[in-house]
């Protein structure tokens, strides 16, 4: 894949530091589409984003969907936009059939459009400027696109191009999700790691995928979804940050599935949805934001405000000043020979400091065991405070990893075989996974509860996230091997032939309950309306519950 350099006016740019204080600049004003087609609804998307006064399109993935479409795909962009418009897009899991022809289209449109300049892999992994604005693509999850890997160090690609940026709006754009970060059905695909490289920089997070629009409030943890205001005035800075799907840009429009009260809007075939973009006018600091349908309806409108933003040299280590009261002890990093634990305030988050193989202050996750075994928490702050220590970050290996079997990535993997696997168990979240070869013979993950991990002889292999995805890129790719018959499952309410309304004790959610077309049960998100209609909450109980009651998480249609 070909590898694109800043051009020569770009690259004088870049050496120069932005400051809020700089002369205003032009408003860049861009609009976010996904999954698109190659048909009528994708053209009339198209005519929106030129009648809008677009001045950059970003795709979100899945353009042409079939065989031998690319081409049709780049004679609406140039029949509708004209063929020099800036455009970026990333790869998605539906380019399995053509994407080098697609990769190939944008890049030669890259070349034609002064302005817009890449370094990296083109939609899979670069990072891109245009007028005011960082682009930084990834593909987490994709795993359906020849030469295209899930998990390629996509986390820590991020956090290097967003902390080395010189643009003040920085935007994460890659095409799948998270189940709590979408209202369909689709399941975990990302991981929580790539959020928060973005959260932790104050970048935005574009997304398509499912096809819908929704988009979250201003939240300072993606994985708890923890919100910090419900105001449609969002400030963007280090540890605070909202995502959103734009999903309509012209293939099918699918009902809401799901929901939460971190969604500030959605707009889906429930909601009468049809197709549009979401456009965004990036002025020097604050920025207007509106999604507009092709009908002309504004489901959604919000404004952003650019808070303080990190400016980071990875060639200086500056220390906190004493008025950063989340800063702790200020000693001169130069004094600091052996590592020390850093404890995270704004998350819960160990890191483990000490200096890399250059000499220079980098740090590492560790858990909670590891941190009492390298003498306990020695300072604490929020990120900033983190990276202004030490501005490498994931630079340095984990200390405890040599005397523990915590990091399944540094023993090799099992030999197993289709009819047996291992259990692993995540050191990042309380969560226990079976790991076992799929049908095709790679390796695949699926969640299991205690009682299914003990019955099958414990972990083995532990590790984060990251280390799991390493070690099986299949996730929920093979079927849980403690899956029983309906009428075996303890529950209370397996006599229960007909669905019932359950309550979570541990969020705020409704799901409707009851058999599948195998009578296994299965669960699916429905809203107050919904539920009190069928009669109100029968059961309640917390994640875990919900999951020992009806393991076929939205396996079912919603009864609404």
């Amino acid at each position: 894949m070909a590898i694109f350099k800043f051009k020569t006016a770009f690259a004088l740019l870049a050496l120069t530091s932005f400051s809020l204080n700089a002369p205003a600049l032009a408003a860049t004003k861009v609009a976010f589409v996904g999954d698109q087609g190659t048909g009528g609804n994708a053209q009339a998307v198209l005519s929106l984003v030129s009648s809008e006064g677009a001045d950059l399109l970003l795709l979100q993935g899945d353009l042409g969907y079939y065989d031998n479409t690319a081409s049709d795909w780049e004679a609406n962009l140039v029949n509708e936009l004209g063929a020099n418009f800036p455009v970026l897009t990333v790869v998605g899991n539906h380019e399995n059939h053509e994407w080098p022809a697609y990769q190939r289209y944008i890049e030669q449109r890259i070349d034609r459009v002064p302005g817009l300049s890449c370094t990296g892999s083109i939609g899979v992994k670069a990072a891109c400027t245009f007028n005011n604005i960082e682009v930084v693509q990834v593909a987490p999850g994709v795993r359906e696109v020849a030469g295209v890997a899930p998990d390629d160090n996509y986390e820590q690609f991020l956090r290097d191009s967003l902390s080395s940026s010189q643009k003040p709006w920085r935007i994460c754009s890659w095409h799948k999700n998270q189940n709590a970060m979408q209202t369909g059905s689709k399941s975990d695909s990302t991981g929580w790691g790539v959020f928060d490289a973005c959260l932790d920089a104050g970048a935005m997070i574009a997304m398509g995928h499912e096809h819908a629009y929704s988009r979250t409030y201003l939240l300072s943890n993606f994985e708890s979804q923890s919100i910090v205001h419900k105001n449609s005035e969002m400030t963007l800075e280090p540890g605070k940050s909202f995502a959103f799907v734009s999903g309509l840009g012209g293939h099918d429009i699918r009902s809401q599935k799901r929901g939460g009260d971190w969604f500030a809007s959605i707009y889906t075939a429930s909601q009468g949805a049809t197709h549009g973009a979401l456009f965004c006018s990036f002025e020097d600091t604050t920025a207007e934001c509106y999604f507009k349908a092709i009908d002309g309806s504004v489901p959604d409108q919000f404004s952003l405000t650019l808070g303080v933003q990190p400016q980071l040299d990875s060639h200086s280590v500056p220390v906190p000043s004493d008025s950063d009261s989340d800063a702790g002890p200020t000693a001169a990093t130069s004094d600091i020979d052996a590592g020390f634990v850093f404890s995270r305030t704004d998350k819960q988050a160990l890191r483990w400091i000490d200096r890399d193989s250059s000499g220079n202050m980098a740090s590492t996750w560790i858990n909670e065991s590891c941190a009492q075994k390298m003498g306990g928490v020695s300072r604490t702050g929020n990120w900033k405070t983190l990276i202004s220590i030490a501005p490498n970050t994931d630079g340095i290996a984990n200390p405890c990893s040599a005397s523990t079997a915590s990091n399944p990535l540094s023993s090799p993997l099992p030999s197993i075989s289709n009819e047996n696997g291992f259990v692993f168990s995540r050191t990042d979240t309380t969560e226990f996974r079976w790991v076992s070869r799929d049908s095709t013979g790679g390796m695949g993950n699926i969640w299991i509860n205690k009682a299914c991990a003990d019955r099958l002889g414990g972990a083995s292999q532990s590790g984060d996230w990251r280390a799991l995805n390493g070690l099986a890129p299949g996730f929920d790719a093979i079927a849980n091997p403690c899956n029983e018959p309906a009428s075996t499952v303890n529950s209370p309410f397996t006599t229960v032939d007909e669905g019932y309304v359950f309550s979570r004790t541990d969020k705020k959610e409704n799901r409707w309950i009851e058999r599948d077309a195998n009578g296994v049960w299965g669960s699916i998100w429905i809203d107050k309306e919904c539920a009190d209609r069928l009669g109100g909450p029968t059961a309640t109980g917390d994640w875990k519950t919900l999951n020992q009651e009806a393991p076929g998480f939205d396996a079912i249609r919603s009864p609404c």
